[in-house]
């Protein structure tokens, strides 16, 4: 049976794995990391820290925009480790309970808990699993009391708010966490970029994480895509393999750690997360996960396991999480109630499948599904789409309320009777426009296969002239090769006679104008200057007319040319267009006995 996952690494795939495992890097990551962050949120590069873990990076926040003994607004979904970095700044966390549909407080709800409270400096935005938050009317009220906005982006790089702006943008600095699940997930890690600017800038620290902290962080992916092919074996085995890792402290568990700012993220982790930082548009990103609010949660997730759906690393199972933390946070359940309800009701879904693999799940939770008024069906089949399908949608959605508006502008202006011919006039026009598309659309497919057809025929002809030209031209290569050849072979038998001939003289006699002088001398009646001019010349005209007999004899009657042995492809015919390069031949042959005769 297959099986899904909420935690585990299961957002890393096997080539993510690989790659975060053997993963190098060197200072230049950690700048350039730095260099990203400031640009992306419109900080300078000085105000920019990266850290080993995100609450450090919240803490050193915290630390630099409230005063010490200040309080700090926050949703009552939390994790321990915001909680922590808050104490550890020496400032005081104020729980404002939810609104169910964002699991995050609003305008109300903020309004709510600054009721009574004195010395509050600053409000929280977490965005819960990646659920933009009311930003426009948080900030409204943060206007009225004087506060700042300060964001956690644990959960939502890359969202943006209902007025268009992007989550790390809005409040006086933006805290990353790149821990296990997060938006961003690169096993450890966090960053602080300040927006406004501080006096001193923020330091980055130079120390690098032990070596257990470095080889948990590095192998993490690895050993949970072991534990997850042991869930394959069984549920039992899985655990097993979890419990074991956990004991011997190769991984560890969730929400452990503490607050480090001399310690700074590893110059490999650097270069991981830029990776991933590069990937996320600025544009609505679909939320981390997605939540329901179910009846009897332990049977449904018993339920889900069942089906193959490792769905038990949600968050949160209680208001601040996880359980083995609360008593540590000082949350009252009375002051907040929703909070409270939800936290025992809570089921997460994960986006980063496919909507099919996941309808067997869906099925199953909504079986169970509680509030219904608060959670409709219509926005359960919305989280079931892509961000693509979203978009569309909600242009359609936009396009037809125009119209709608249109026509009932339209309509208010027209008497009772007229409006019904009206509107039986426009369905009549509907119902033709939408014969006219079809008859269109049917006339449409039958060009676009004739179309087909005739490009089908096109490539054909142009293959077989091109196929065509290539033979040609091979043709008229070897012609003139072989003509070629046949040349240089009869220069050549030329040279080799003149040379040989030269080589048999007497080398004493240097000079053949005194050796042609001696020889008249000694026999006047002869013509012997005649007579030895004949004698040189002879050899070397016969291999040219030897050349030029046999090609006569080669010669067809049917007007075509054969190349003799003298060529490199004996017996080959040449079209008689080729005759003019024959022709040639024999003219330079002639040439060659003339340029002889010339020279004696």
């Amino acid at each position: 049976m297959k099986r899904y996952f909420l935690g585990l690494s299961s957002t890393y795939s096997a080539g993510d794995t690989f790659r975060h495992t053997f993963a190098t890097g060197s200072e230049y990551d950690l700048s350039e990391l730095r260099a990203f962050l400031a640009a992306r949120y419109g900080a300078t590069y000085d105000h920019v820290a990266v850290y080993a873990n995100g609450r450090t990076a919240l803490s050193v926040a915290v630390k630099a925009l409230v005063k010490r003994g200040g309080k700090i607004v926050v949703t009552s979904l939390t994790c321990y480790a915001v909680i922590q970095a808050i104490k550890n700044a020496g400032c005081v966390p104020i729980f404002a309970d939810i609104d169910k549909k964002t699991i995050h407080f609003g305008k109300k709800e903020l309004e709510k808990a600054l009721e009574g409270e004195e010395n509050v400096q600053a409000v929280l935005v977490q965005n819960n699993l990646g659920i933009p938050a009311d930003i426009e009317g948080i900030e409204e009220v943060v206007k009225a009391h004087k506060l700042i906005i300060i964001e956690d982006l644990a959960h939502c790089v890359g969202t943006v708010y209902s007025d268009g702006r992007e989550a790390g943008t809005v409040g006086r600095a933006a805290i990353l966490s790149f821990g296990k699940g997060k938006s961003i997930d690169g096993i450890t890690g966090g960053a602080v970029v300040f927006s406004s600017p501080l006096d001193p800038p923020v330091t980055q620290p130079v120390e690098p994480p032990i070596f257990k902290d470095n080889f948990r962080a590095r192998f993490y992916p690895l050993f949970s895509s072991i534990i997850r092919g042991g869930y394959h074996l069984s549920r039992k085995f899985g655990r097993g393999l979890t419990s074991g890792l956990v004991k011997i402290h190769a991984i560890k568990r969730s929400a452990d750690g503490d607050v480090d700012e001399n310690t700074r993220l590893t110059f490999w982790q650097c270069k991981v997360i830029l990776r991933k930082l590069k990937k996320i548009p600025h544009r609505a990103r679909k939320p981390l996960r997605d939540f329901y609010l179910v009846d009897d949660r332990d049977a449904v997730l018993k339920e889900l396991a069942d089906a193959g759906f490792e769905f038990s690393d949600f968050w949160y199972e209680t208001p601040v999480a996880p359980e083995r933390y609360f008593h540590k946070a000082d949350f009252h359940p009375d002051a907040c109630p929703v909070a409270s309800e939800v936290a025992t009701k809570i089921i997460n879904v994960p986006t980063w499948y496919d909507k099919e693999d996941l309808k067997p799940a869906l099925k199953i939770i909504k079986a169970h599904l509680i509030d219904s008024a608060e959670i409709s069906a219509e926005e359960i089949k919305a989280r079931e789409k892509t961000e693509f399908e979203l978009e569309i949608e909600a242009r359609k959605k936009e396009k037809k309320e125009k119209r709608e508006k249109a026509v009932k502008d339209k309509l208010a202006k027209l008497e009772p009777k007229a409006v019904l011919k009206a509107a039986k006039a426009a369905k009549e026009k509907s119902a033709e426009k939408k014969k006219v598309k079809k008859e269109e659309s049917a006339k449409t497919k039958e060009e676009l296969e004739k179309e087909r057809e005739e490009r089908k025929k096109r490539r054909a002809e142009e293959k077989k002239q091109e196929e065509l030209e290539r033979r040609e031209k091979i043709s008229e290569e070897r012609d003139d090769s072989g003509l070629l050849l046949a040349m240089e072979k009869a220069e050549a038998e030329r040279a080799e006679k003149a040379k040989s001939k030269e080589e048999a003289e007497p080398k004493e006699k240097s000079r053949p104008a005194e050796k042609a002088e001696s020889k008249v001398k000694a026999e006047p009646t002869e013509q012997p200057a005649e007579k030895i001019v004949k004698k040189e010349v002879e050899p070397a005209k016969k291999p040219a007319e030897k050349l030029m007999k046999e090609a006569k004899k080669a010669e067809p009657k049917d007007g075509t040319h054969i190349i003799t042995k003298a060529g490199s492809m004996p017996g080959m015919r040449v079209a008689p267009e080729k005759l003019s390069d024959r022709e040639k031949l024999k003219a330079e042959l002639e040439q060659g006995k003339k340029e002889e005769r010339s020279v004696f």
